[in-house]
């Protein structure tokens, strides 16, 4: 817990946690891209976190993960960017506004471990595919803080839960041939498999996290026009 605390500092119900398996590889990039994406804006609106279903607690992050965060413009040793990795709790999950999984896999761990996280948890691309079917909506509001908007922007995906097929891989070979399909909702892991593969799934992350800041950031926006 003092290692969670330390680490994390105050994410009360206004942020974003993103889970994968390890948080060495996934959800550490996924993290680091969004609080880049909202540097990039200016004040931090929604704080970003990241934890593993099964941790290591304090394993360090993948070389690779290192050397596209410094890419970023937070470079590579910025804030929690070089830390351990953390394991997910009870206690994580409640302070979450918004829960992000690297597939459905850490979706279902979530659904176990707190199961009224469930309206709040997707996984990336399951996220960004339900915010393209048509522009989220929320009930006018005036005066709608960060923490609302995140809410808001998780009941609006709610609503469209379902809308979005996803495929079952049963093999590896399955999974090189089916990796880049739009109905796919998982980023598998791909941690120990080809440099390439890796690669790829590393990319996949960061242009699916910056379309999902840039579809948050969008659905504040709107709202905020709505409560004007």
């Amino acid at each position: 817990m003092a290692q969670r605390d330390a680490q994390w500092g105050s994410l009360m119900t206004y942020g974003v946690l993103f889970l994968c398996h390890a948080n060495v590889c996934r959800s550490r990039l996924m993290e680091h891209e969004f609080r880049a994406a909202e540097k990039a804006e200016g004040d931090e609106r929604w704080p970003a976190a990241s934890a593993g279903v099964a941790a290591a607690v304090g394993h360090s992050p993948c070389e690779e993960v290192v050397a596209l965060a410094a890419e970023s413009p937070l470079g590579a040793r910025s804030r929690r960017a070089d830390r351990g990795a953390v394991q997910l709790d009870h206690g994580l999950l409640q302070e979450a506004g918004l829960v992000i999984t690297a597939t459905r896999a850490e979706r279902a761990e979530v659904a176990l471990l707190l199961p009224a996280m469930r309206s709040r948890t997707y996984t990336l691309r399951e996220a960004v595919a339900l915010a393209q079917i048509e522009p989220l909506t929320a009930a006018t509001r005036t005066g709608a803080t960060p923490g609302d908007v995140l809410t808001a922007f998780a009941e609006s995906l709610d609503r469209h839960r379902g809308s979005v097929r996803a495929e079952n891989k049963t093999s590896r070979s399955h999974w090189l041939h089916r990796r880049g399909r739009a109905d796919d909702v998982d980023i598998a892991d791909a941690h120990h498999r080809r440099a390439r593969d890796h690669q790829r799934a590393l990319r996949t992350v960061q242009v699916e996290t910056i379309a999902l800041h840039a579809q948050l950031s969008a659905f504040a926006q709107r709202l905020q026009l709505l409560g004007s």
